[in-house]
């Protein structure tokens, strides 16, 4: 029996989103900008690299999310921002960003502590 990787998670909410997103603008009248096409692209390619090399996948996701922190990118089509003035944080990337991590570093030290 083969055991469940719980890193896939913070993928899964992002494709749910992702998903959420893309019938959100084909039912009413949202559009996406640019921003949401490059984070939806960013995630097809951490997709991709969840599958091919799991190492990249942690890199370019754990890069896309921190991007998507600073609201450089996003795939949701909504966009939320905590902060004051012009300086803000997305939520949604900071909370994926703090499970990421988190679930990296547990497969990293199940690895530990396999040697």
């Amino acid at each position: 029996m083969k055991k469940l990787d719980f890193d896939f998670i913070p993928l899964g909410i992002s494709i749910i989103l992702i998903l959420v997103s893309l019938v959100m603008i084909s039912t009413s009248n949202y559009a996406l900008s640019l921003k949401h096409y490059i984070g939806i692209g960013c995630v097809i390619i951490s997709t991709y690299f969840y599958f091919k090399n799991r190492m990249t996948y942690y890199v370019v996701y754990g890069i896309t999310l921190l991007v998507g922190i600073f609201g450089l990118l996003d795939f949701y089509y909504s966009t939320f921002k905590v902060g004051l003035g012009s300086f803000g944080i997305n939520p949604i990337s900071a909370g994926l960003l703090i499970l990421h991590i988190a679930l990296v570093f547990q497969i990293v030290d199940k690895l530990d502590s396999n040697k």
